[in-house]
């Protein structure tokens, strides 16, 4: 079995991160694995003096995604989207260790990261292909979890027409409107009552937040459907965000396109973590308060 070669980036902002960099770089010197660090990380181990200038490469994401089989992304989630935005349509696998609050899709927790790279030498983990949401309009990019529309803070009701394969489905009236992947199901769109689905799922969520009638609910769309969105010229100014990535919508009236991307996110999943175990230690999902005391 050809040995992997792994691309080290995170979330540098993290003071939780340099230890563990260092603790894994000595592990992987000691064990002889190949890696390769980002430069953000080279710079941050230099600023504290936990590497010499003559043993500091620095790598770009483009270059990680060329030179390495995969990459490791050490935060929590907002770190591995960010981290899934970088490497675009290289197709890398993402293993995300996580040093963040709740690590959903950073599964990894950072105390068994030594176990995570042994059954990934032993090639005890299968990698789980990622639907992504691609957004043109006059603003464009590409969303792993989820595209968000929101109403600005201290203006009326967003009222955002929305119609699926050139049909109309509706006139959400309300804060705004979530379109999310499986992937993005148990993000925002899960907070505000939309469903649980599982990420090999060809579909798209369409989620309404505290929509104004109580008739709204959350539709689940075939993951093929095209949808065209625009804000209806009675509504309030709005912001349109991929994945947190925010930007304000300039007119009314103006359509946005969101569709199925042509490539997808690769994730790893290790072969003793399956979605329904992350579902319940993460999500404390299906756990009733006798469980939970």
């Amino acid at each position: 079995m050809k040995q992997l070669i792994y691309g080290i980036t995170g979330n540098t902002a993290k003071d939780e991160l340099w230890p563990l960099v260092r603790r894994l770089k000595n592990w992987m010197d000691k064990k002889d694995i190949g890696y390769r660090l980002h430069a953000s990380i080279v710079d941050g181990l230099l600023k504290r003096s936990m590497i010499t200038p003559e043993n500091a490469e620095k790598i770009s994401i483009n270059e990680l995604t060329q030179k390495c089989d995969v990459i490791l992304s050490i935060g929590g989630d907002g770190t591995l989207l960010h981290t899934a935005f970088e490497v675009g349509t290289s197709g890398i696998p993402i293993l995300g260790i996580n040093i963040g609050r709740l690590g959903f899709l950073a599964d990894v927790e950072a105390s068994k990261i030594q176990n995570a790279m042994r059954l990934m030498e032993e090639g005890r983990y299968m990698i789980e292909e990622r639907m992504v949401l691609d957004l043109s309009g006059p603003h464009t990019g590409l969303a792993l979890n989820d595209i968000v529309i929101t109403r600005k803070p201290g203006g009326g009701l967003a009222a955002i027409d929305i119609q699926v394969d050139a049909t109309r489905l509706n006139r959400y009236w309300g804060d705004g409107l979530i379109i999310a992947t499986p992937t993005g199901s148990t993000a925002y769109s899960l907070a505000v009552g939309g469903p649980i689905v599982m990420p090999g799922s060809n579909v798209v969520i369409v989620s309404p937040v505290a929509p104004h009638s109580l008739t709204v609910r959350p539709i689940v769309l075939p993951a093929q459907a095209v949808l065209t969105i625009q804000l209806a010229a009675v509504s309030s100014g709005c912001t349109i965000a991929l994945d947190g990535r925010t930007h304000t919508i300039a007119g009314k009236r103006t359509p946005y396109t969101v569709r199925r991307a042509n490539h997808s996110i690769r994730l790893i999943r290790l072969e003793n973590m399956h979605y329904f175990s992350t579902l319940r230690s993460k999500l404390s999902w299906g756990m009733g308060p006798q469980m939970l005391a």
